[in-house]
């Protein structure tokens, strides 16, 4: 008789984990994400106050404000869903406030806020908020139920509803919400919003157009580029990935493979232009790239269930990134190409889902792992061939 295996909403826990519930984990998760918000916090207010730049306190302080307004958001309406969903098996107000709890419900608005703007209009981001957790999650069934992940759903719908408004600031329409108030000062030497922008409208690709206005790659790494509220600090989210790896709450393969797939795939591409070891580096440094791979890709409600699906997971990502970066007229690529793979995320899971547990596959997931290998060198290919 065939071994079935039961395959549940993620996520898990092992039998090892004595002492750990998912509590645990999503702490694990903020203690993860804190370089990454601290980071946000000293580059687009600390050092707003040091440099300057600023025509009002509002304004320096105005990326702290979101940071603020985009969890609470979240969570209340979280509050106000379940409130809705279960009024019938809620008696008292503190019942609704631990099944919010139990939800995690300021995570989606907190994901929404790193991956916006630094100067979005509050308005913008609060219908974005709403739209990632009522849309992406409560219709879903909450916590653990949704098939997509809900703060890309958010800022999907942040980018294609209000494509006239994210890019520009709420405090000055003549400067870029990408730009904080003293990066603002120097618009007139940066001629884009972000590095990927910019680079999307050169005409002659040089290290000396795409990545000096912006400094060198050692501010890549670091973070001090323009770009979304906290997805800057390659630095931040590598600290980040560090700690969640080793407490087990991501699998650092998944990173480690999507990354590397992206600096594979434009590294070849890069030769055939011409370029230097700079053009995949730069690749891989822009974009918010290693947040997405680290808190996004690894999230364990819509990644598949196997060693294996993860893995295939991942390297779809990197050739889909490429894609809808340099091929298509996506300049960022990343959230477009997470939300894609939570899609067949699914028919990932069913055929490789069945992997065995002394980690032989199945003969029965061999066509299926075929098709994929080849659909993956199709694209990867293509990617070299559009770009160069």
């Amino acid at each position: 008789m065939a071994t079935k295996y039961l395959v549940t909403n993620a996520p898990y826990l092992r039998s090892s984990d004595h002492g750990r519930s998912t509590h645990t984990v999503m702490r694990d998760l903020l203690i993860g994400l804190s370089p990454v918000i601290l980071f946000s916090i000293f580059k687009n207010v600390i050092m707003v106050f040091i440099k300057g730049g600023y025509t009002s306190v509002l304004q320096a302080i105005y990326p702290l404000i979101t940071l603020i307004v985009g969890p609470l958001t979240s969570a209340l309406l979280e509050m106000l869903c379940l409130f809705i969903m279960k009024r019938k098996e809620i008696s008292k107000f503190s019942d609704l406030l631990e099944e919010v709890k139990n939800g995690f419900g300021f995570f989606p608005g907190l994901f929404i806020v790193l991956i916006s703007p630094v100067y979005i209009n509050m308005w913008v981001l609060i219908v974005s908020v709403a739209v990632g957790e009522v849309v992406g999650k409560m219709l879903f069934g909450g916590f653990g139920q949704n098939i997509f992940n809900p703060a890309i759903i958010g800022r999907a719908f942040m980018a294609f509803s209000f494509s006239n408004q994210i890019g520009v600031s709420c405090f000055d329409p003549a400067l870029n919400s990408y730009l904080n108030a003293y990066e603002a000062t120097a618009v007139d030497a940066i001629a884009g919003a972000t590095p990927l922008i910019r680079y999307s409208g050169l005409t002659d690709i040089s290290y000396v157009n795409a990545v000096e206005p912006f400094g060198n790659l050692l501010d890549f790494f670091l973070g001090t580029i323009p770009g979304c509220l906290g997805e800057t600090s390659f630095l931040a989210c590598l600290i980040g990935c560090i700690y969640l790896s080793v407490r087990k709450v991501i699998d650092y393969k998944v990173p480690l493979i999507y990354v590397s797939t992206v600096f594979l795939n434009t590294l070849i591409a890069g030769l055939f232009m011409g370029q230097g070891i700079w053009y995949p580096v730069f690749q891989v440094l822009s974009g918010g790239l290693m947040f997405g791979a680290v808190y996004m890709a690894t999230e364990p409600v819509t990644s598949p269930k196997t060693n294996l699906g993860r893995a295939m997971n991942a390297m779809m990502l990197g050739v889909l990134t490429v894609l809808f970066r340099l091929v298509g007229n996506n300049p960022e690529g990343v959230a477009t190409a997470i939300v894609t793979m939570n899609i067949f995320g699914l028919l990932i899971n069913r055929y490789v889902v069945r992997v065995r547990v002394d980690g032989k596959l199945d003969k029965n997931e061999v066509p299926g792992l075929v098709i994929f290998l080849a659909i993956f060198t199709l694209i990867f290919v293509y990617n070299i061939i559009m770009i160069v």
